[in-house]
């Protein structure tokens, strides 16, 4: 069974970030999801993260798409690297399955962030695997 402390850190409610990290992450999550045709799920679970982190962009959470040099720059420290990594997870899976095309594009992100594609792989499977399994207690341990 995952635990919270296997998908740090997400659901974690000390992870603050500023307006620009945000919105690069947002802008990340936005190319992921157009990558293979944007779906309603998507769109729903980025306006649902960007609640989820209590992050102001104003009336539209669609903001300009951001590069994966880009993201890397303006995302420096680690754990919202990574954070940043999980979440493009979740709106690749937010329709039902990763496609070979989110896939690759989210690991072009988890590289320019610093992960290899190992470490990267081990991020989608935690994240899948949670998903899948419909246990929804690690967001509220």
């Amino acid at each position: 069974m995952t635990t919270r402390a296997d998908l740090h850190p997400l659901f974690d409610p000390t992870i603050s970030l500023s307006s620009d990290q945000a919105r690069a992450i947002v802008g990340a999550l936005q190319d992921i999801a157009e990558s293979d045709g944007l779906h309603d799920e998507e769109i729903a679970l980025i306006a649902e993260l960007v609640t989820e982190y209590n992050v102001e962009l104003g009336d539209d959470v669609r903001v300009s798409k951001v590069s994966p040099a880009e993201l890397g720059r303006k995302l420096v420290d680690p754990t919202l690297r990574k954070l940043a990594v999980q979440t493009g997870v979740m709106v690749a899976m937010a329709d039902g399955s990763v496609s070979e095309i989110e896939r690759a594009r989210v690991l072009e992100f988890a590289v320019a962030l610093g992960f290899d594609a190992k470490e990267y792989q081990a991020i989608e499977d935690t994240i899948t695997s949670w998903i899948r399994s419909g246990n929804a207690t690690p967001m509220f341990e």
